[in-house]
């Protein structure tokens, strides 16, 4: 991770994440066709890149926290993928599914990073 709070910039890279696991909800999870454990995918890679300066921001509740924040943007790069499966993990075979990300259609409401003291790290 790379962080420059003055030029409002910073990137974090992520690359061969083994698994990843997430079936929405608990009733998901145990279904029969999908139970819990055989949902998974790999991130493959994930970058973020915040950049610009909106507004800057200091906060301090003048005894467990304080913290300099800059407002910006950010773009995100995805890529994602689960692997195929075969019985009797799934009734019938089944190809994998790869999620691609592009930074350039990516909309951010908000982005924001910082530097923050908090409790006994103040």
């Amino acid at each position: 991770m790379h962080v420059d709070l003055a030029k409002g910039e910073a990137v974090l890279e992520i690359h061969s994440l083994c698994s990843v696991f997430d079936a929405f909800t608990v009733a998901n999870s145990l279904n029969g066709l999908h139970p819990l454990g055989l949902v998974s995918a790999a991130l493959q890679s994930l970058r973020i890149r915040w950049k610009g300066i909106g507004k800057r921001r200091s906060f301090t509740n003048g005894a467990t926290f304080r913290g300099d924040f800059v407002e910006n943007s950010a773009a995100i790069e995805l890529t994602v993928a689960t692997p195929p499966t075969n019985p009797p993990f799934t009734p019938a075979a089944q190809n994998g599914f790869r999620f691609i990300a592009d930074p350039k259609t990516t909309v951010t409401d908000f982005a924001q990073i910082g530097r923050e003291n908090n409790g006994a790290l103040f």
